[in-house]
């Protein structure tokens, strides 16, 4: 993957601490901290954050020109924030201005492992990419989800920028799916499935995946590396989990 991709999906990730920081600040605080997690919404192909009023007001990213807005109900879009050119603060004392309240940064635990650019300036045909790639993601995994129970909603987590749901059993154990455009493990966008509580060494043994690999550095799942069809990360997602049943 190049250093020009990575580049630019940084700069994207850290827009939209932007957007979250609006559910940091102007949501009120859920205990598995959801508050602060991120919507796809398809009509302006942007990630936006939780509403904050009667309106249906949200902060938004828009991911192929790295512009942050402003959305109602149904999409309209009314007020927009081009970031080429800005800083990080100028991003914040964007929704600021807007909502008229403090927008919470990042905190020292919830900040990212790369610093925030000087200067927005993201590759157009790399945000185009990852505008392809987590438009993809949130369709396959409204799928996926749409199949199976106590599934929750598919939302991005913006310390990680991973776009996910989680299915919940009875005992509390759990297996998410998800996927993410790399992070400092893979450069490369992956897939991921992962159960926990996580297999001992001593439990069952998983067979080779036909679709993927397993992961056991830091954490164990199976991921799929790489660009895939909408088609190939479903069948990824279905043999993964199935191994978990």
């Amino acid at each position: 993957m190049s250093d020009t991709f990575i580049d630019s999906r940084v700069q994207l990730h850290w827009a939209a601490q932007a957007v979250a920081g609006i559910g940091r600040s102007l949501v009120p605080p859920r205990a598995d901290d959801s508050h602060t997690n991120l919507e796809w919404l398809r009509m302006n192909r942007a990630l936006a954050s939780n509403v904050v009023d009667d309106a249906g007001t949200r902060g938004a990213i828009r991911f192929r020109d790295l512009t942050l807005l402003v959305v109602k109900d149904r999409g309209l879009i009314e007020d927009e924030f081009p970031l080429r050119g800005r800083n990080i603060d100028e991003a914040f004392r964007f929704f600021e201005s807007y909502f008229g309240k403090p927008i919470r940064r990042p905190s020292q635990h919830e900040t990212l492992s790369k610093p925030a650019p000087e200067s927005f300036d993201a590759n157009a045909d790399d945000l185009a990419k990852l505008d392809r790639l987590y438009d993809d993601a949130d369709f396959v995994l409204n799928a996926f989800r749409a199949k199976r129970p106590n599934t929750s909603d598919v939302r991005c987590w913006p310390h990680h920028f991973d776009i996910a749901t989680l299915q919940t059993f009875e005992g509390g154990n759990t297996i998410g799916a998800g996927f993410l455009g790399g992070d400092g493990q893979y450069r490369e966008p992956y897939w991921y499935v992962t159960p926990y509580p996580y297999p001992n060494a001593t439990g069952k043994s998983f067979p080779p995946l036909s679709l993927g690999f397993w992961n056991t550095d830091g954490w164990f799942g199976a991921v799929l590396l790489g660009e895939h069809t909408r088609d190939e990360a479903a069948r990824f997602l279905e043999l993964a989990t199935g191994q978990f049943s």
